[in-house]
């Protein structure tokens, strides 16, 4: 069972990486919210291994955390490898985690194939194991992870911008939660005005 790799990226593209071991090239699928993985980049990545009768398939994420979420959300009912990597390529896993505590259901229904009925069960099975797992990601229970303004995803998207753009610029940014909301349209669209 192989848990973690370190190695050099040497192929990448939308939803999987090849990395280089010691002259061993192991293919991962990784969520497609990472950042571009550039070839000859070193890498580091933990490891969920999945073992089926006709397939072996490596699955990588940048911390043990979301590697963690990814296995709890495998334990909900007809929830399976491409499903559960479906939900971490489109919701960061803090803001997914975030929208299961609050049982925000419009935030899940963000994700292709989850309709209210499945946002609800996904809230269901996984809200009390997500609070089991606070400890193991320092975070305080009763406490959010991070203050996802949904207002802020609502205008930025309907600027243009993708959810996991503003995902993207969300984590990288220290927005306090008592900045007015015009305040942090500003800095995220400075900082995606960057990126391009």
């Amino acid at each position: 069972m192989i848990g973690h790799l370190k190695g050099k990226i040497i192929y990448s593209n939308a939803e999987s990486i090849i990395v280089d071991v010691n002259g061993v090239g192991y293919q991962l699928k990784v969520p497609t919210l990472y950042p571009k993985k550039d070839i000859n980049k070193n890498i580091e990545l933990f490891v969920y291994t999945y073992i089926r009768e006709d397939a072996l398939d490596l699955y990588g994420f940048e911390t043990a955390e979301e590697k963690k979420l990814f296995k709890t959300l495998l334990s909900v009912s007809r929830v399976g490898p491409s499903a559960a990597m479906n939900i971490l390529s489109t919701l960061a896993y803090e803001r997914f985690i975030n929208a299961i505590l609050s049982e925000n259901v419009s935030v899940l229904k963000e994700v292709s194939g989850i309709g209210p009925k499945t946002a609800q069960r996904l809230i269901l099975e996984l809200k009390s194991k997500i609070e089991d797992m606070l400890p193991e990601l320092q975070i305080e229970k009763g406490k959010s992870m991070k203050k996802y303004d949904e207002d802020l995803y609502e205008a930025l998207t309907q600027l243009g911008y993708t959810n996991k753009e503003v995902d993207e610029a969300v984590n990288k940014l220290e927005l306090d939660s008592d900045m007015k909301l015009e305040d942090k349209i500003k800095n995220v669209l400075s900082y995606l005005g960057r990126e391009h």
